[in-house]
C-alpha cells in the first residue's frame, strides 16, 4: 500500500498539532529517570526477540524467545518485509527528529545514524502495532491487553524524545494498514499458522511474568503522553 495515499503528511510548522507535538516533547523529558524513561529504553529494541517477549504481561504467560522459534522468524520477516515501505515512507516526508531543534535529554545516546533518519512515521510503532496485531490473531481473548501495549510500545519513542507523538499515531495507521496487506498472502497466513501453534503448545507450561514488570507497563498505559 502507498503510504502517501492514505497517511496524512506531517503536521506543518504552524499548525495547532505542530504545537501539541512539541508540548508533548517537551513534557515527557520530566520522565528521565522514571520508571516509564527505563520502559522506554527497554522499547528502543525492535529486534525480533524484543518484539516477542514484550508481550508477555499483555498476553498473560511469559514468551521466551528461544522457544518460539517460528514466531520469532515470523517477525524477522515481518520487520524485513516493513523495513523498506517504512523507509520510502520516511524519504517522501523528510520530518527532522525532536532533538533536531532542541538539545533535551534522550533516554538513549544519540547515534549518528539516527540523525540521518527521517521521524514520519515512526517505524517502531509501526512494528510495534503489527506485533501487536499478530498475537491479537494468535490469542484474540487478550486482544485487548496485547494492543494497550503496541500502544504503549509506540508511545515509549515519545517518552524517549526521538519521536513526535503524531509520527507514532501515523506508525498505529501504518502498521494497521500493512497488516492488512500481508495478511492477504497465502504464505503469510501458514506461517501465522505456524506460530499460532507453537504458542498454543507453550502457554500451559509457561509462569506468568514478573509482577514488577506488569505494573510497570499498566502505568505507563494509564498515563500516556498527551
Amino acid at each position: 500500500p502507498d503510504g502517501q495515499v492514505f497517511l496524512p503528511p506531517p503536521p506543518g510548522p504552524d499548525t495547532a498539532q505542530r504545537a501539541t507535538d512539541a508540548s508533548i516533547y517537551a513534557m515527557t523529558r520530566a520522565l528521565e529517570g522514571t520508571p516509564r524513561w527505563q520502559l522506554a529504553q527497554a522499547d528502543n529494541r525492535d529486534t525480533p526477540a524484543h518484539m516477542v517477549s514484550a508481550f508477555s504481561c499483555a498476553v498473560g504467560f511469559t514468551l521466551p524467545p528461544e522457544r518460539l522459534p517460528e514466531l520469532v522468524g515470523l517477525m524477522t520477516r515481518i520487520e524485513r518485509r516493513l523495513a523498506p515501505a517504512v523507509h520510502e515512507q520516511k524519504m517522501l516526508w523528510n520530518r527532522p527528529r525532536p532533538f533536531a531543534e532542541a538539545e533535551l535529554p534522550l533516554c538513549i545516546p544519540l547515534r549518528p545514524d539516527l540523525k540521518q533518519d527521517p521521524s514520519y512515521p515512526s517505524f517502531h510503532a509501526t512494528l510495534g502495532w503489527v506485533a501487536g496485531l499478530v498475537l491479537s490473531d494468535i490469542l484474540p481473548e487478550r486482544t485487548a491487553w496485547i494492543m494497550q501495549r503496541a500502544r504503549v510500545f509506540g508511545e515509549s519513542r515519545v517518552v524517549c524524545g526521538v519521536q513526535w507523538h503524531s509520527d507514532v499515531v501515523a506508525g498505529w495507521l501504518n502498521g494497521g494498514v500493512l497488516y492488512s496487506a500481508m495478511e492477504q498472502d497465502e504464505g503469510f497466513r501458514q506461517e501465522m499458522d505456524a506460530a499460532r501453534a507453537e504458542v498454543m503448545a507453550l502457554r500451559a507450561t509457561m509462569a506468568a511474568p514478573p509482577a514488577a514488570t506488569c505494573a510497570v507497563e499498566t502505568d505507563a498505559a494509564a498515563h500516556p503522553p498527551q
